[in-house]
């Protein structure tokens, strides 16, 4: 009994360690998968980058700014960038990339900022959207001090919200 208790427990830590996706812990993790297919090294890291900044923006929340942070990287986006530094830096996620062609390494750091702002935007504004259905806008500047009282996880199943989070809505 002591040994298949084992192996069944074995077999969760396998299931919930090997994810589909590389922030599958992190809340609203899975928007990383909503990366375009096909792009370039430097439109796949411009998206990561400008996706997890979108998440710990204020506009996420304090809860979001926990498990995300600023990633726009300024080696990227300067008028005259060291490709040495660049390359050492992302060995990982620029292996793809021909560095004695600077024409391809001019376009993956062009694909980097023109990417960034739109994942930025997207992450942002889905986590917004996701905060406010349940009554949970996070505060900016000028505003009221942040209240706990005002957001707690009960809100999600609160029907006053900007949309109806209830599940089967069309049956109520």
């Amino acid at each position: 009994m002591n040994n298949k208790l084992k192996k069944y427990f074995t077999i969760i830590i396998i299931f919930f360690t090997s994810s589909c996706y590389d922030n599958w812990y992190k809340p609203m993790g899975y928007l990383f998968t909503h990366m375009p297919k096909g792009g370039s090294p430097g439109f796949e890291l411009g998206w990561k980058h400008g996706c997890e900044s979108g998440l710990g923006s204020q506009f996420a929340g304090a809860l979001y700014m926990n498990f995300y942070t600023w990633r726009r990287d300024p080696d990227l986006i300067i008028a005259n960038p060291d490709y040495q530094k660049i390359r050492k830096k992302y060995r990982k996620e620029f292996a793809k990339i021909n560095w004695n062609n600077k024409t391809e390494v001019k376009k993956n750091l062009s694909d980097y900022s023109g990417i960034f702002w739109g994942a930025h935007a997207f992450c942002r504004h889905s986590v917004l959207e996701s905060m406010q259905s349940s009554e949970m806008t996070p505060t900016l500047p000028g505003d009221e001090r942040y209240s706990p009282g005002g957001h707690s996880i009960g809100n999600v199943w609160k029907m006053t919200g900007k949309g109806d989070t209830r599940i089967g809505t069309g049956f109520w």
